[in-house]
């Protein structure tokens, strides 16, 4: 069984125009760490562009005319992602949670892995892990805290996500970003 769903095509849905991708445009303290985030399907990654042009249209100052939804399709080598040094979580367990909470912390990617797979929290999820972080769930670090934040995050309605931290990596394994209709 491939951890790629479709082949090696992929999905992004973002607010920038990408000529190229570049790792470093990320933002830090992310669920993987820094880097490109990919979504296994197209209706995945539109509904992660939807949110954040609806995230952005909140600010102060906003001005529709100067932001634009873009979603791409990304076609990645399969001899390279062979190659790859890939952390793959089949679930949202006590791992993945310790996984994602060192990668929070950073403003990196605090792990030497060229590509990570497994769930992301959606926003409700990450009110959630700032409630454990702050005690919200007894002391952060006890497994019944991790335990009651696993239960309450409903792990089973996390969606699988695919990240790439190295720009080298994503040089090599992306063979083609095309802009695509939502």
């Amino acid at each position: 069984m491939s951890i790629f769903p479709n082949s090696t095509t992929l999905y992004h849905g973002t607010l920038s125009e990408i000529k190229k991708a570049d790792v470093r445009v990320g933002r830090g303290y992310k669920d993987f760490g820094k880097g490109l985030y990919l979504a296994a399907s197209k209706e995945q990654a539109a509904e992660t562009m939807h949110d954040r042009y609806r995230d952005a249209s909140v600010l102060k100052g906003f001005r529709p005319d100067a932001v634009s939804e873009h979603l791409y399709e990304v076609k990645l080598d399969e001899h390279v992602l062979e190659g790859l040094n890939v952390k793959f979580f089949a679930e949202a367990d006590v791992e993945w949670l310790e996984f994602v909470l060192m990668c929070r912390e950073s403003e990196g990617t605090p792990h030497d892995y060229d590509m990570v797979i497994g769930p992301t929290p959606d926003d409700d999820a990450m009110v959630k892990i700032k409630t454990y972080i702050q005690a919200g769930y007894g002391e952060p670090d006890s497994d019944e805290a991790k335990r009651d934040l696993l239960r309450n995050l409903q792990t089973e309605n996390l969606e699988i996500r695919y990240f790439i931290g190295k720009q080298d990596v994503a040089d090599a394994a992306i063979v083609s970003m095309t802009e695509i209709n939502p």
